[in-house]
């Protein structure tokens, strides 16, 4: 006896087969067994992962925000300070005089070691002796800016040098100053009689120098000049 189709299969068609209760079961099972053996692969490499960074005896975990350690150049076996080959030395410049006891006169605006005549020979605080020979009336011209032409007087002094030893006078200053208020004179370098202390001066060797100066014809015999004969030394005052 035929049976009959089942409704909605076709003539002559199987019918199709469905799943059974253990088919389900067993995919099922497949599922949650590649989920416990993808924890457990998980899990080994965290295990790993945090054997690796545990400490060695003697050794401590790498971190990336530690500093590297750097070898800085190992120093240099030549003193500090010594002239490479070659190199030239600069020649010392004579030493600033050392303060005395004199008095600080504000006229001059230094301290005043001696005071000494027109024409009389005095010892300067650097072992030299000075001597003012002559202070004339003399016509100044100007040929530099901020001198003045006119009234002056020309000053003309010597130095002898007997310190045993070379003495540099293009140190030595000289200044002017005229009338009972002691007005500094401003000196006329820029005149052809202006000839000033240069260069050095060997033991025993005497240098002259002329300085010109502007003064008025009235005071032109009022004058008085100060020496220094090198930086911060005491003053020799002429009058």
């Amino acid at each position: 006896m035929t049976q009959g189709n089942e409704p909605g299969d076709e003539p002559g068609q199987a019918p199709e087969a469905r799943p059974t209760a253990p088919s389900k079961r067993r995919r099922t099972l497949l599922i949650i067994g590649g989920a416990v053996a993808a924890a457990v692969i998980v899990a080994g490499i965290a295990v790993a992962a945090i054997h690796g960074a545990t400490p060695q005896p003697g050794k401590g975990v790498a971190n990336a925000l530690d500093p590297v350690a750097t070898q800085l150049p190992r120093p240099s076996d030549t003193p500090v300070g010594t002239p490479s080959a070659g190199a030239t030395e600069v020649p010392p410049t004579a030493a600033p005089a050392k303060p005395g006891t004199g008095t600080l006169d504000a006229r001059y605006g230094g301290v005043v070691a001696s005071t000494a005549a027109v024409s009389q020979n005095v010892k300067t605080p650097g072992g030299l002796t000075a001597k003012v020979t002559s202070v004339q009336a003399y016509t100044a011209t100007a040929t530099r800016p901020g001198e003045v032409s006119g009234p002056a007087v020309k000053v003309t002094l010597t130095l002898v040098n007997d310190t045993g030893s070379v003495f540099p006078v293009s140190t030595a200053t000289v200044n002017a100053y005229y009338g009972s208020a002691s007005t500094p004179a401003s000196s006329v370098d820029g005149d052809s009689a202006s000839k000033p202390f240069t260069g050095t001066l060997k033991a025993g060797a005497t240098a002259t120098a002329v300085y010109v100066f502007t003064v008025p014809a009235a005071d032109s015999g009022d004058v008085t000049l100060t020496l220094s004969d090198q930086a911060g030394a005491q003053l020799v005052v002429f009058k």
